[in-house]
């Protein structure tokens, strides 16, 4: 039944010998994501400057961060729970729609205390819509194309990372704050739009009812990995901007922008890596992002300059777009189509845990020894993720041994 629906969904027809991947579902489900992470990423830089702004303290910024991602990791395996048994439709938009209302509460230029609490709640629908998110798209992406398909599909976050960061810092600098918050909240109701023009494929129900599991073992190594690279990388997404205007840099906008335009390369060549080699291709991906991700850190940490953004942003784009999107599709080819929900959900944990723990961590280094010393510190996380990912063999699925 699943592979009609899916053969009915793409027409039925093949390029080169392989099942089309640019379908209308595949465009539709890539573009509510870039929507939605728009909205996301011009939150994230431009929250500390408001907190900043109306007397926050260098912990609170921290905790901005760190509230939505503690958000997003108690609702993501609930989130990878009902997307298996109750569907992939309901919950997705469900999940969007609880990340609106308090993008459009933050229009009345709420109190820093209540903005933090709003964050939370936010990170709740965050954790459903974006696990909602990948599942629907690694549903619809032909599984002769898994790797390719995600890496494209991760592209769209690549995109949102150039785009949003500058676009926020400068509806902030221009106009207000008030406008950005209006600003966003578009960005997540043209998501939702989008998202519910999608025509899901069906996905074979299973004999039992799934349990609610916290953690799908298939998946657990991948989202380890993301969770010590993306410990390192919340230093960045919470501080630099911070560490810039500290330099007497305007703002870091060009370390996202620079981050993000390299990861538009890396992370479709990522995936074609691992279609084509398989293990092998996994293993290369993971040392040259771990390592790019290293070289930058010296770079992020002595900057006095414009050209210290772009190259570190450059270095850790190169880094970030191999691991994650890799570590992405080892997680959702190590199990059964019915269990993807639950294995995204785990992936994610791993990514918002590393983020939670970063952020509220390195909020306390940077307070007590300052900015530059705390991103040395972040390159003890990334050699972690080198060591756990090479701590074992890889999971034998069959989809792994496809590719």
């Amino acid at each position: 039944m699943q592979e009609e629906t899916q053969k009915e969904l793409e027409g039925n027809l093949q390029v080169g010998g392989k099942p089309p991947l640019w379908t209308i579902n595949y465009i539709l489900i890539c573009m509510s994501s870039l929507t939605m992470f728009l909205a996301l990423y011009s939150l994230i830089p431009t929250l500390p400057v408001y907190i900043d702004r109306f007397g926050g303290t260098t912990s609170a910024v921290g905790l901005a961060l760190a509230a939505l991602t503690v958000g997003s990791v108690i609702s993501r395996p609930v989130a990878g729970w009902a997307l298996d048994k109750y569907g992939r439709r309901i919950i997705f938009l469900g999940g969007l729609i609880f990340f609106l209302l308090p993008t459009v509460i933050y229009i009345w230029m709420v109190p820093v205390i209540t903005l933090i609490v709003l964050r939370f709640f936010q990170g709740l629908g965050w954790g459903v819509g974006n696990t909602g998110s990948n599942t629907a798209a690694s549903d619809i992406v032909p599984r002769e194309r898994l790797g390719e398909g995600m890496g494209f599909f991760s592209v769209t976050l690549s995109i949102s990372m150039a785009a949003a960061p500058a676009l926020g810092l400068w509806l902030i600098a221009h106009y207000s704050f008030k406008t950005l918050f209006i600003t966003c909240s578009l960005l997540t109701l043209a998501s939702i739009v989008l998202a519910a023009l999608v025509k899901y494929p069906q996905i074979k129900k299973q004999s039992t009812v799934p349990k609610l599991v916290f953690m799908e073992k298939s998946a657990l190594r991948p989202a380890m990995v993301m969770l010590c690279v993306t410990i390192g990388y919340s230093s960045f997404l919470s501080f630099l901007s911070l560490h810039a205007m500290e330099q007497g840099l305007a703002s870091a906008g060009l370390f996202f922008t620079s981050f993000a335009v390299t990861t538009l390369v890396s992370r479709p060549l990522s995936g074609i890596i691992v279609d084509r080699f398989g293990t092998k291709g996994y293993d290369l991906g993971i040392l040259i992002g771990i390592f790019a991700a290293i070289a930058a850190v010296p770079v992020l940490a002595q900057t006095t300059s414009l050209l210290h953004l772009v190259a570190g942003g450059v270095l850790y784009g190169i880094g970030f777009g191999f691991i994650q999107p890799m570590m992405l599709t080892l997680a959702i080819s190590s199990v059964s189509p019915e269990k993807k929900g639950a294995a995204n959900a785990t992936f994610w944990t791993g990514f918002d845990i590393g983020v939670a723990m970063g952020s509220i961590t390195w909020g306390m280094v940077a307070a007590a020894m300052g900015y530059r010393f705390m991103f040395y510190l972040t390159i003890i996380p990334l050699v972690i993720a080198l060591v756990v990912y090479f701590s074992r063999s890889h999971a034998k699925s069959p989809a792994v041994e496809q590719l």
